[in-house]
């Protein structure tokens, strides 16, 4: 049975990016070769996993992969010590999940050659099974492509490899997976039912094994010294591509201001000055203010209204008041609403209220004073007299 790499580096299965760097490099140290040379070959091997170990868990994909079919990698063994591929599980289903799970080893791929125990050959063995058994399921000539070797060209295979693969959907139907038998069912109901439930069963383990196979070829991707290199190669072109985008645009930039120094008005642009014509005029325009006409006679000047008489038509501004509140407002709208409040209208009522009350003063004093002249119309010289000597004592 396999070890589980977080006890090969002995940490928890919660353990942070940092405990697991810190729990490598101490495991390391203890198991490397040169640390052991009383037993070398036992600290190789250990040395080994512990690089397969934190290979997986350092990569946050590869370790929720891990996580959820822990179980089942640790209750297979791998295919053999070499990693030769020795073919399916069962021949009617085929090359099972748990036969792919044998191969999320990166011991199994640490020779990075076309060898028999070689990263290419063990790869190219376990995509040619699975690619074969697709065509058989399919019953076409159609067929995925070769994993190839160290020799391969990216551009024109094995980018196409790794296309087509990330895109895998089996054509294999899974039938082995049918909990029920459909000539066992007593009427249709029941059947209709048992087919219901074995197609769950087959879908479910139809997606198992696609996520499976997809994985697989991200692990083998990102172990695969020909991605690498195409990795390197489109990050210098992209670089490439960037220098050349900012010397065009240099250049561009500088050819622009040539042409900006160049530039010359047109001739259109430029109109020509008449200094006889514009003397003459502005002698012309003299005489006539001065009242002499090009003759030396007389003339009557034009009187020429002051732009200033209107100015203040023009900009006469709008004072909107409220006399009763000693108010200005901006607009005829503001003025409006506040005559709708209750304070201006108490104010209102209140100043009529005044109005009336002197209004009725005023009246009653005219009243009397009407009275008093009509009275003093009805006295007689002596009386009036009197009334004055009266007045004056």
């Amino acid at each position: 049975m396999k070890t589980c790499y977080y006890e090969l580096l002995e940490i928890g299965r919660d353990a942070s990016a940092d405990e697991i760097r810190k729990a490598y490099r101490r495991q390391a140290l203890l198991l490397h070769p040169d640390k052991n040379m009383h037993n070398v070959e036992e600290a190789t091997q250990k040395f080994a996993q512990v690089q397969a170990a934190y290979e997986i868990l350092s990569d946050p994909d590869e370790r929720a992969w891990y996580d959820s079919h822990r179980e089942q990698i640790l209750r297979n063994e791998s295919p053999t010590q070499s990693g030769d591929y020795e073919g399916a599980s069962s021949t009617a289903a085929g090359t099972r999940t748990q036969d792919i799970l044998h191969f999320f080893d990166p011991g199994l791929f640490a020779i990075i050659d076309d060898s028999e125990i070689g990263f290419f050959t063990i790869a190219r063995k376990v995509f040619a099974q699975l690619a074969d058994e697709e065509a058989a399921a399919d019953g076409s000539d159609m067929r995925l492509p070769d994993f190839g070797n160290s020799r391969s060209p990216w551009a024109d295979e094995t980018r196409h490899f790794y296309a087509a693969w990330s895109a895998f959907s089996t054509k294999k139907s899974f039938d082995w997976y049918d909990q029920y038998r459909l000539a066992d069912a007593p009427d249709r109901r029941v059947r209709r039912a048992m087919e219901k439930e074995n197609k769950k069963l087959r879908d479910a383990a139809k997606k198992e094994y696609n996520d499976t196979v997809k994985a697989f070829v991200a692990f083998i991707r990102k172990r695969d010294p020909r991605s690498k290199q195409s990795s390197a190669s489109t990050e210098q072109r992209k670089q490439d591509m960037a220098t050349k985008v900012k010397e065009q645009a240099a250049k561009a930039r500088a050819a622009h201001r040539s042409r900006f120094k160049a530039y010359e008005d047109q001739d259109w642009a430029n109109p020509e000055y008449d200094e006889q014509f514009w003397d003459e005029e502005y002698s012309n325009n003299s005489k006539k203010e001065n009242g002499n006409s090009e003759d030396g006679e007389a003339t009557t000047p034009i009187n020429v209204p002051d732009n200033n008489e209107y100015d203040d038509d023009e900009d006469e501004i709008i004072v909107y008041e409220c006399v009763f509140c000693k108010k200005v407002f901006k607009s005829e709208k503001q003025l409006g609403v506040h005559e709708q409040s209750n304070k201006h209208q108490k104010i209102v009522k209140d100043v009529v209220r005044r109005m009336r009350k002197e209004n009725a003063a005023i009246e009653r004093d005219n009243a009397e004073q009407d009275e008093f002249k009509d009275a003093r119309e009805h006295l007689s010289v002596e009386d009036l007299a009197e009334e004055v000597s009266h007045l004056s004592t």
